[in-house]
C-alpha cells in the first residue's frame, strides 16, 4: 500500500509539474504572439477616412442649415412690406431755421450762412467752423465735406477727424467739387477767362487750367473721382451759333504725367448741354444732358461704354449711389406727374417707377429706392415691390440711410431720430 500511495504522488507531482509548464508557455507564447501581430495599416487608414468624411458631413449640413436660415431671412425681408417706424435713438439740439443738413459718412453736417457744424449719433460734436458766407454750397465725398461760397474766395475742407484744410482761391468761386481724399477742384471766373484749379486739401495749387469761351468753352460741370486721380470737366461751345457739349478727362496719376495737360480722353456731343459729371466710383462716371445720358468706364483713360437718347422729355432730377444711376422725368399726365428711371453701371434699365409724390429727395440705398418730402415717404425694392408708403411723424428736413436696409436718419430743424421699419 505504501509502495502504491508513494506511486501515485509521484504521478500527481509529474502531471501538475506539466500543467504549470504548459500555462507558462501558453502565456509566453500568448505575449509573444501578440507582440509579434502585424498592426493593420489599411483598417486604420479606412477608420481615419471615415471619421473625416463625418466631420465633413457634418461641417456641410451646418453650413447649409445656415446658409437656408440666411436664405429665409432674405426672402422674408424682401417680400415683407413696413407700415410704420419705431424711433430707436434722438439727439436734440438748437434748432436754426435757415440750416440746411447733409450726410457725410453716417454723420451729419449743419451748415448756413454763418457756419457749419459737424456731428455723430452719439451727439459728438466733430467740428464747428464759423464763417460769413452770402450763398453758402456744399459738396461732400465719402469723409470729406468742402464749403465754399458762390462768389466768393474762400473754402473750407473737413472731415469726421476735423478741419483739414482752408483754401484761398483769390478769384470768384463759380463751382467746385471735393474728393474723397480731401483734394478740391474749382471752377474760378476771371473777366473773360476762367481757371480750372485743382488744390490739395491745405489750398496748395495742384495743377491750374485757363480756358475762354472762344478757345475751349465754358466748364459748366466739373467732378473728381473717390481717389482724387481724375476730374471730368463739361464745357459748353457755341461754333457758329450750334450748341456742342465737350466732357474731358483729366489724370493726375502717372499716366497722365505723359499727356499735354493731363488731358487723357474727351468727348464732344453736338447740340446738347451736358450740366451734370458723376464719378460713380473709382473706374465708372456718367454724365447727364439735356437730350442724352452717357456712361464712362476706365481708371486711367476713361472710355464712352453708353450712351442714351433721351426725346421729348425733361430731365428734372438726377440721383445714384455706387452702382445706380437715377433719372427722374416729367411724366405730366393724369397718371402720374413723374417717372424714375434707374440704371446700372453698365446702362441697363434695372427699374421703372410712375408716381405722383412731390418729392424733396430720392435716395437709392443698396437695392431700395426711397422717395420722400418732409411729410410723406415711398419705398420700393428694385423687383418693384413697395417697401412702404407712409407719413412721418415730424417734419423731415434730410433722411439719411442707416446701418442696414430697415434703419434710416430723420433729420429735423431741432432734433435727429434713428428710426427703424417694422
Amino acid at each position: 500500500m505504501a509502495k502504491i500511495k508513494e506511486y501515485f504522488k509521484k504521478t500527481l507531482n509529474k502531471l501538475s509539474g506539466k500543467k504549470s509548464d504548459t500555462k507558462e508557455n501558453n502565456n509566453t507564447t500568448d505575449n509573444t504572439d501578440k507582440k509579434n501581430e502585424p498592426v493593420d495599416i489599411n483598417s486604420f487608414k479606412k477608420k481615419l477616412l471615415r471619421h473625416r468624411r463625418l466631420l465633413t458631413y457634418r461641417a456641410i449640413a451646418i453650413g447649409v442649415f445656415i446658409l437656408l436660415v440666411i436664405i429665409g431671412i432674405y426672402f422674408s425681408y424682401k417680400k415683407r412690406v413696413f407700415t410704420d417706424y419705431t424711433v430707436l435713438k434722438t439727439i436734440r439740439y438748437t434748432e436754426v431755421p435757415t440750416a440746411d443738413y447733409k450726410k457725410f459718412n453716417n454723420n451729419i453736417v449743419r451748415y448756413s450762412t454763418d457756419g457749419a457744424f459737424g456731428f455723430n449719433m452719439s451727439n459728438e460734436m466733430l467740428w464747428n467752423q464759423t464763417y460769413e458766407m452770402q450763398n453758402p454750397i456744399i459738396s461732400i465725398q465719402g469723409d470729406y465735406v468742402a464749403i465754399g461760397d458762390y462768389n466768393g474766395t474762400k473754402i473750407y475742407v473737413m472731415n469726421s477727424k476735423g478741419k483739414q484744410g482752408e483754401i484761398d482761391t483769390t478769384l470768384p468761386i463759380h463751382n467746385f467739387c471735393v474728393s474723397g481724399t480731401g483734394s478740391v477742384a474749382v471752377v474760378l471766373e476771371e473777366n473773360d477767362v476762367t481757371w480750372v484749379r485743382l488744390f490739395d486739401s491745405k489750398g496748395e495749387i495742384i495743377a491750374s487750367d485757363r480756358t475762354t469761351m472762344a478757345q475751349s468753352g465754358y466748364p459748366v460741370a466739373i467732378a473728381l473721382s473717390p481717389n482724387g486721380s481724375l476730374l471730368s470737366v463739361s464745357y459748353l461751345l457755341l461754333e457758329q451759333g450750334n450748341v456742342t457739349s465737350s466732357v474731358a478727362f483729366y489724370n493726375f496719376g502717372d499716366v497722365g504725367q505723359n499727356e499735354i495737360d493731363n488731358l487723357v480722353s474727351g468727348y464732344n456731343y453736338k447740340s446738347t448741354v451736358v450740366s451734370y459729371l458723376k464719378f460713380m466710383n473709382d473706374k465708372t462716371s456718367f454724365a447727364v444732358g439735356d437730350n442724352k445720358f452717357m456712361i464712362y468706364k476706365g481708371t486711367q483713360k476713361p472710355e464712352s461704354t453708353f450712351e442714351l437718347d433721351i426725346k421729348d422729355e425733361e430731365i428734372k432730377s438726377v440721383f445714384n449711389n455706387e452702382n445706380y444711376i437715377g433719372l427722374v422725368f416729367l411724366e405730366g399726365t393724369s397718371e402720374a406727374s413723374y417717372r424714375l428711371d434707374v440704371y446700372n453701371s453698365t446702362g441697363d434699365m434695372v427699374f421703372t417707377k410712375k408716381f405722383n409724390l412731390e418729392y424733396t429727395d430720392i435716395l437709392l440705398n443698396n437695392d431700395m429706392v426711397v422717395i420722400y418730402n418732409s411729410s410723406e415717404c415711398l419705398m420700393y425694392s428694385m423687383d418693384d415691390i413697395e417697401k412702404f408708403n407712409g407719413n412721418f411723424k415730424n417734419s423731415v428736413i434730410e433722411m439719411v440711410p442707416g446701418s442696414s436696409p430697415t434703419r434710416y436718419l430723420l433729420v429735423s430743424g431741432s432734433k435727429t431720430e434713428e428710426i427703424q421699419l417694422k
